[in-house]
């Protein structure tokens, strides 16, 4: 029998978000506070004597091939330790695409830790964001999930005390955002200044102080998307009529999550955005203890 494993692969909400200046390798510089929700995907993974990576999901659109982030991870992780073993993941996909959820980034983390362990191979936490931050910019801060804040183009990630336990109400309108051209045209915008909060948060997380928090969220990507899509402007509205504590955007969108104190505050909220025909998730804060948790490999 052939060992398997599952991962919970968790999405994400920036509480803060500064896009600061442009790097000469074409990036952007950034500085963010992020917290790993209980909004998830699961990878299932199995050894199998064919070799190579096979990917199955049960979501229509999803890629199934060496574009999809889990494929590509544990293709890494197989290149880089020389492992000859084949991998079989089934990912059963919860978390929205393209809604600035991380939810492709979570999946290659899951993958990276999931395929080491599996296959017993030993790879360094430094391998593993070397090969994480090759895959993309958001990965590396998966590996460490709970609240972290991310500096550069976030390569470096620095672990925070766990953030007190916060609810969240996530609402997806049926729009679509580019991050390339939000970027762009954030860049586009005359004198355009960060809100730069993410030291102030960093301060606000080692206090504790909840209400603070929830006080001090932003998002630089707000100056643009919220001009350039009014369904996504209209859903932070949405979330703050219905007595959401604060609204934000989700990444460079186009979900938006609103926060709560209470579930069932958060259910309530969510009660009355299901009114407004979005696609709406309740979930919680996940701390880095049960963010990096592994099931144990069987057989």
């Amino acid at each position: 029998m052939h060992s398997h494993l599952v991962v919970a692969s968790y999405a994400k909400v920036n509480f803060t978000l500064d896009v600061l200046s442009r790097r000469p390798d074409g990036y952007h510089n950034l500085a963010s506070v992020m917290q790993t929700i209980s909004l998830a995907d699961h990878l299932e993974l199995e050894e199998t004597d064919a070799p190579g990576v096979r990917l199955e999901c049960d979501a229509p659109g999803v890629p199934r091939d060496d574009t999809n982030l889990a494929c590509r991870a544990a293709i890494a992780v197989l290149s880089k330790t020389g492992a000859k073993a084949g991998i079989t993941i089934r990912l059963r996909k919860r978390i929205p695409t393209q809604a600035g959820l991380g939810g492709g980034s979570s999946n290659a983390a899951a993958a990276l830790r999931g395929v080491n362990q599996l296959l017993h191979l030993d790879l360094s936490p430094a391998d593993l964001i070397e090969m994480a931050s090759d895959l993309g910019s958001d990965v590396p801060f998966f590996l460490t999930g709970g609240t972290a804040s991310v500096r550069g183009k976030g390569e470096r990630v620095t672990p925070l005390p766990d953030a007190p336990l916060l609810w969240f109400v996530i609402a997806k309108p049926a729009v679509q955002v580019s991050t390339q051209q939000a970027y762009h045209a954030l860049d586009a915008l005359p004198h355009r200044t960060s809100a730069r909060s993410t030291r102030s948060m960093e301060e606000l997380i080692t206090q504790g102080d909840p209400e603070r928090i929830v006080a001090r969220m932003s998002n630089d990507f707000e100056q643009i998307i919220l001009a350039q899509h009014t369904a996504i402007a209209l859903a932070m509205d949405d979330l703050l009529m219905a007595r959401a504590r604060n609204a934000r955007l989700c990444g460079s969108g186009a979900a938006v999550f609103g926060v709560a104190f209470t579930r069932p505050e958060a259910e309530e909220i969510a009660r009355l955005l299901r009114l407004r025909q979005y696609d709406v998730f309740v979930c919680r804060s996940v701390s880095r203890e049960e963010a990096i948790r592994l099931e144990e490999a069987v057989g």
